[in-house]
């Protein structure tokens, strides 16, 4: 998946990605994930971009490193939820939704995306507009 030139710091990009992995089950509890090497060739990246990358998943417990053995995506229940983050994507969230107001987006619109985006997890690309 190429990356977006939205600004966002490629690790910040690589975290979503595999958190979406996660969402869709694409990757599963125990799936183990690519070696920083071998993430960082497929995905045209510096090795230490993909290691920021996975030491905020694991940070985030989304992952777990074994050592000598690689990296391994965690059991949902062992994810933690973090009340600063949480607020943040509250805060994001908002700000989002200030930003629909002003673009004459309708509420119902927000709430098709939203329950589409929670349904699918696809791209924002395949969202109704």
């Amino acid at each position: 998946m190429p990356f977006a030139t939205n600004g966002a710091p490629y690790y910040e990009q690589l975290v979503m990605q595999i958190k979406q992995q996660i969402v869709q089950e694409v990757l599963r509890p125990g799936d183990q994930l690519p070696s920083i090497r071998a993430m960082a060739s497929e995905m045209h990246l510096n090795p230490n971009t993909v290691s920021k990358a996975y030491q905020i998943l694991e940070h985030q417990r989304a992952v777990y490193t074994v050592k000598g053995r690689g990296t391994f995506v965690s059991e949902s229940s062992q994810i933690a939820t973090d009340s600063n983050a949480v607020d943040d994507l509250q805060t994001r969230l908002q700000s989002l939704l200030t930003e629909a107001q002003f673009l004459g987006i309708s509420a119902q619109q927000v709430q098709a995306w939203v329950t589409t985006a929670y349904q699918k997890g696809e791209s924002r690309d395949e969202y109704p507009s």
